[in-house]
């Protein structure tokens, strides 16, 4: 009874979770890049000599059971080279809170 419309449906449904997974994979790929890009413009920022070990030891990465970026600060010498990250992922298209 249904014939051509049961199927659009069904196509529709069965194609949806292939797309969501895909559209996820690409999206923390592109997350994945634009981190390791800011991570090394962290790591490359022009500190004076004091600061310079914070901005070496500076990491991050893309956590996608929780969809946050993760890093490494700690320190209050880690608030310079997290507000570089931060400015960088912003600069990127994609803002931290």
């Amino acid at each position: 009874m249904c014939g051509k419309l049961c199927t659009a449906v069904f196509l529709f449904i069965a194609t949806m979770p292939v797309y969501a997974v895909a559209q996820t994979a690409e999206k923390k790929s592109a997350i994945d890049d634009v981190v390791k890009h800011c991570v090394d413009v962290v790591h490359n920022f022009p500190a004076d000599q004091m600061d310079v070990k914070f901005f070496k030891k500076f990491d991050a990465f893309y956590n996608s059971a929780s969809s946050q970026v993760e890093n490494n600060s700690y320190l209050n010498g880690d608030l310079p080279p997290l507000y570089q990250f931060k400015k960088c992922m912003a600069m990127q298209g994609f803002p931290l809170k």
